[in-house]
């Protein structure tokens, strides 16, 4: 119970507290604006003293006219200037409680002194009751109520915005006239009494309700202010910091405010700013033959008139001989009745923005080193050739180009050297471009052409030819003068394809096919390359099967020793025994093996078959197995020899890996090392197909190997070829210098065999001796040869 009741007297405590602030200013609730919204009360009550004091000065005079005579003349005499007289005394000491200064201020005790007065000055008046109804007729008392209760009225809402003082004088009043009242012949009307009270109660609810008004306004004044004084701040601190200015138009479209952020931006005088109309303004500073500036300008214009808020409105201005870029924000302004009165926005320069913007659209758009289009926005020109199926497309050309040598420049003369040659390379065939064509670099040393100027065969054929031609000069990058070479493959659009995508595979297989051809060309594309395309994605799925289902085989073509005619090994070639094309020689898969990474599964399992049939050959007798580029250059292949020997059972020294150039080209430590860790097993190395490469003497002298193979290229050719005789004289003589081995492959006459013979070559093999035949036919091979040297 007894915290039930501290509760509701701590609500009742609190509820009389927000009545109290709802009327009185204190620093509590008001802060510094207390002092100020104080002066404010006796502002307003000041304002109202000469109204108050002419009438209290009417009532006082005609209370002493009716009553002069009927009571004491010196008192009522003396009264009566006592009222008279102590409103201008009030007057000027409240005047005198304020401080004077930019704004009103006023204390506490201020207040309170007015309190003070506004008590005295109804005691005053309280004095006329207490004197008068006793002894007054019924006219006299008739005149004095009506005069009080006047004064009660006027003086309540003429107090309002002070409650205190209306209170005081509101209660002071009343109170004596009832204590009047039951000293005079009307106290036995309890109607009157209870009237007066409940009369005193409404005049001071009035009060209260006037007062709280009157604060509640001044509170929202000053609110009002602060955010003004606020927002004043802020836009000058915004004008004089900020990079945005403020814009505001009257309805004739003039500017109405020029700040000095404004006129800096514009480059203008803000009396120049103000004699024409903002459009006007704008429109003198366009840049010259720009259109975006101009079709920016007309939908200004345009929403101006139609009275349509804008944002973000880019438009390029030219300020003082710079072009900068503005971005316009607005919306239009209304006055009371819903016509225009203006326009207000904001305006920024984002110069650098836009120009950020700007680069890296073209970074999204273009090769950051040759300055060309890059693959993105070509695949976006390309992708438009498909925009409506339904029509027949422009006749075009699409040239992929390809450079033949890059690889080799860039990895011998460094990334520095190549960025200057496709740079280079990229500057030349811009000069064959025509307006409205596009040249693109897809990356590396790709490009691609797609011209509607040159669309015919002919023409495509022409532009082709001047672009090998003018790509085949020499160029001079740093100390190397570099020779470029290049292939293109040619595709023609609607003929060889209306769709993006069917346009880049037959330009991609013209681009294959010129390599094929021998590089440094060009080919159109035509349907037989189609189908060679799909022939070998049909041949890459099947090797993969093949794998799988064990259909390759080995074949094994013997050597032979030139001083003794005798059989001194076999070299190992894989056959694919498909199951519907029957046996497929080596020419036909190899390549797409590579092409696919299926050669070093495929390398891998004839090492070990070659291995395990060498192993049941008569142990004199070696097996030479070919090892693919990339399945030298594997991290793994020391291990698979081993595996492969472990296996087998069959001696390290029976084994010779045979290897090309290529493979010793791009990793010339790996493959040292490797070298090394072969022939320190005692397994023998061959180089295969010596001087199809580039046969440099630098390979010879630094890699260790055991054998060269002289390619059957030079072999078939020895007895009608003189040039061919001489490469041949020169490996051999070579190879005698470095205390190599020399094996002759491909030969086919007994005229080539004897010439070999004469050069001083060591081993040979091909048509002439055998061909290459089953391992299991290699038994009654040896058989024949033993029972023929016999």
């Amino acid at each position: 119970m007894s915290l039930s009741k501290e509760n509701h007297g701590s609500t009742f405590k609190q509820r009389f507290e927000e009545l109290v602030g709802a009327v009185v200013s204190r620093e509590s609730v008001d802060g510094p604006q207390a002092a100020y919204f104080r002066g404010r009360q006796i502002q307003a009550l000041i304002r109202l003293l000469p109204l108050i004091m002419t009438g209290n000065a009417i009532n006082t005079l005609v209370i002493c006219w009716v009553f002069w005579g009927k009571v004491d003349k010196l008192g009522l005499s003396l009264w009566g200037f006592l009222v008279i007289a102590s409103l201008p005394v009030a007057a000027v000491w409240w005047r005198m409680l304020l401080t004077n200064g930019a704004r009103v201020l006023a204390t506490r005790v201020a207040h309170h002194i007015i309190v003070g007065h506004v008590i005295f000055f109804a005691a005053l008046w309280s004095v006329l009751p207490l004197v008068v109804f006793p002894s007054a007729d019924h006219n006299g008392a008739m005149l004095v109520a009506t005069v009080v209760v006047g004064t009660i009225c006027g003086g309540a809402f003429m107090l309002s915005p002070l409650v205190p003082a209306a209170l005081a004088y509101v209660i002071t009043m009343c109170l004596t006239c009832v204590i009047g009242l039951m000293s005079s012949n009307y106290a036995t009307s309890q109607a009157l009494m209870i009237a007066l009270v409940v009369y005193m109660v409404i005049m001071s609810g009035v009060s209260f309700t006037n007062g709280r008004v009157f604060m509640s306004r001044l509170r929202a004044e000053a609110e009002t202010e602060r955010q003004k004084q606020l927002i004043d701040l802020l836009l000058r601190d915004f004008e004089e910091h900020a990079s945005d200015w403020l814009w505001e138009i009257s309805p004739t479209g003039h500017l109405r405010h020029v700040s000095a952020r404004l006129a800096q931006t514009f480059g203008m005088s803000t009396k120049h700013l103000l004699q024409r109309s903002f459009i006007e303004l704008l429109s003198t500073m366009l840049p010259p033959n720009d259109e975006e500036a101009r079709k920016a300008l007309a939908q200004l214009t345009s929403c101006i008139r139609m009275g349509q808020p804008f944002r973000d409105l880019e438009i390029p201005v030219e300020v003082g001989h710079e072009v900068r870029c503005w971005s316009l924000t607005a919306k239009p302004l209304l006055d009371e009745t819903g016509r225009s009165a203006g326009w207000r926005g904001v305006g920024s320069d984002i110069t650098h923005t836009r120009r950020s913007r700007d680069e890296l659209a073209r970074l999204a758009n273009f090769d950051a080193l040759t300055g060309l289009a890059n693959r993105h926005r070509f695949s976006s020109e390309l992708s438009k050739l498909a925009a409506d199926p339904t029509t027949p497309g422009r006749p075009c050309a699409l040239l992929f180009l390809d450079l033949d040598n890059f690889k080799n420049i860039n990895d011998s003369l460094g990334h520095g050297v190549g960025d200057q040659l496709l740079r280079r390379v990229g500057a030349r065939l811009k000069g064959c471009v025509v307006e409205g064509d596009l040249l693109a670099r897809l990356g590396g040393d790709e490009f691609a052409l797609l011209s509607w100027r040159y669309a015919t065969h002919e023409e495509a054929a022409a532009l082709a030819e001047r672009l090998i031609v003018l790509l085949s000069e020499p160029c001079q990058l740093d100390d190397a003068m570099v020779e470029v070479r290049a292939s293109i493959g040619v595709a023609l659009a609607p003929r060889d394809g209306r769709d993006p995508q069917s346009l880049l595979q037959c330009a991609d297989l013209a681009l294959y096919a010129a390599k094929a051809a021998g590089r440094n060309t060009y080919r159109f594309f035509d349907l037989e390359m189609a189908e060679s395309a799909r022939a070998r994605v049909r041949l890459q799925h099947e090797l993969g099967q093949a794998l799988t289902a064990n259909q390759f085989t080995l074949y094994f073509q013997p050597q032979m020793r030139l001083d003794n005619s005798e059989v001194i090994g076999f070299e190992a070639l894989v056959r694919w025994q498909h199951s519907e094309r029957g046996l497929i020689g080596p020419g036909e898969f190899i390549p797409v093996a590579e092409e696919t990474g299926q050669i070093v599964l495929l390398g891998n399992w004839v090492l070990r078959e070659a291995c395990k049939a060498a192993a049941k050959w008569p142990s004199n007798l070696r097996v030479a197995v070919n090892l693919s580029a990339v399945q030298f250059r594997s991290s793994s292949v020391i291990d698979l020899v081993d595996e492969a020997l472990t296996e087998s059972g069959l001696e390290p020294e029976r084994l010779e890996l045979e290897i090309t150039e290529s493979a010793l080209i791009e990793d010339h430590d790996g493959a040292q090392a490797t070298l090394v860790a072969l022939r320190s097993r005692g397994i023998r190395v061959a180089m295969d197909d010596f001087g199809t490469g580039y046969s440099s003497l630098a390979y010879l002298r630094r890699f260790p190997l055991d054998k060269l193979k002289i390619d059957g290229m030079f072999v078939r050719s020895l007895d009608c070829d003189p040039g061919a005789q001489a490469v041949v004289t020169a490996i051999i003589s070579l190879a005698r210098a470095l205390r190599l081995e020399t094996t002759a492959e491909g030969i086919e006459t007994a005229e080539q065999l004897v010439m070999l013979r004469a050069l001083g070559c060591d081993d040979v093999q091909g048509y002439l001796i055998a061909r290459p035949m089953p391992g299991a036919d290699v038994p009654a091979y040896l058989d024949r040869t033993s029972i023929a040297a016999l």
